[in-house]
């Protein structure tokens, strides 16, 4: 095998491995992580933020105001998602190739972290309109970050 398909065939392999990890990280089509518990790096969806607001206890007028926020965005957040989705098809796509332009595999792993950013913006300018609503004990709870479920190799010995 010569020297310059070798280079080929590692350079497909690390290209591969970059992408199962982009995969791994990325929201599936309702806007979750799959498996496990938490988001782990992924955005959430505003699916997450009705269930914070179902588990509060809001006045009716305040609670009818939060739900309209989120439905208000889930326009944005589902086109968000598609153009996501074509991204990572297209970076797939680049990948299959087996030796990629790497200035277009670098365009397209810029585009797909655009897009991420923006969809991260998004849910956080929601997260933001609902807070807005809430009295101040409330919105300190709305804005609280989750606490992390400990792990077995994070615990105290």
């Amino acid at each position: 095998m010569s020297p310059k398909k070798k280079s080929a065939i590692w350079i497909t392999a690390l290209a591969l491995g970059a992408l199962a990890t982009v995969a791994a990280s990325s929201a599936g089509p309702s806007g979750h992580c799959r498996g496990g518990r938490g988001w782990h790096g992924a955005v959430p969806g505003v699916a997450h933020l009705e269930r914070r607001i179902d588990r509060m206890d809001l006045p009716a007028d305040v609670r009818t105001k939060a739900f309209a926020i989120v439905d208000a965005s889930r326009g944005d957040e589902r086109t968000m998602r598609e153009k996501t989705r074509a991204a990572h098809q297209k970076l797939h796509a680049l990948l299959e190739t087996g030796t990629p332009n790497t200035r277009q595999l670098d365009a397209q792993v810029d585009e797909l972290g655009a897009l991420r950013t923006q969809q991260h913006k998004q849910y956080l300018h929601t997260l933001v309109q609902v807070g807005s609503l809430l009295p101040e004990d409330q919105r300190a709870q709305w804005f609280a970050l989750p606490k992390r479920a400990e792990r077995p190799h994070e615990r105290a010995h």
